[in-house]
């Protein structure tokens, strides 16, 4: 009895699908400004912020890198989000088909790798197209868990 319910137990926790993922985002102002964000299947991630206008004006590129380890509940939402997210059925491109001032467009990029197979998806911040809230709600999320690990380390 408990081989059976430990069973169901594993199959529960992997109910969402993923398993071994890397899940990759970045948002960039060509030009300006890059934020990258890596979460590896070991729960360890990497942010780097580039600031190309800063860098261009004094001559010197000054990126700041940062490295750690998810906890159990940071990871865990991680995981629900990007399943939620709906990656699999989103198209690969929003919002470029549109012509308008590119000066300031922001561009997210998320990619998720699992079993050998990646999905992209590039989206252009100034797109009409509707997204799935599942996305829209990973791509908030990683911004803040960004902003709060980057400002720990001011």
């Amino acid at each position: 009895m408990s081989v059976l319910f430990l069973f169901c137990l594993i199959g529960c926790n992997g109910s969402s699908g993923l398993k071994d993922f890397t899940y990759r985002y970045s948002m960039e102002s060509i030009g300006n400004f890059k934020v990258e964000f890596q979460l590896n299947p070991d729960s360890t991630y990497q942010i780097g912020q580039y600031n190309y206008f800063f860098d261009k004006y004094e001559g010197k590129a000054r990126p700041l890198l940062k490295e750690g380890i998810l906890t159990q509940e940071e990871f865990d939402m991680f995981t629900g989000l990007i399943a939620g997210s709906k990656l699999e059925k989103m198209d690969d491109a929003y919002g470029f088909d549109r012509e308008g001032d590119d000066n300031n467009v922001i561009v997210y990029m998320v990619e998720l790798k699992q079993d050998e197979k990646s999905k992209f998806v590039s989206v252009n911040n100034n797109t009409d197209e509707h997204l799935p809230d599942g996305f829209n709600r990973l791509i908030a999320f990683t911004g803040e868990f960004i902003s709060d690990k980057m400002e720990m380390e001011e």
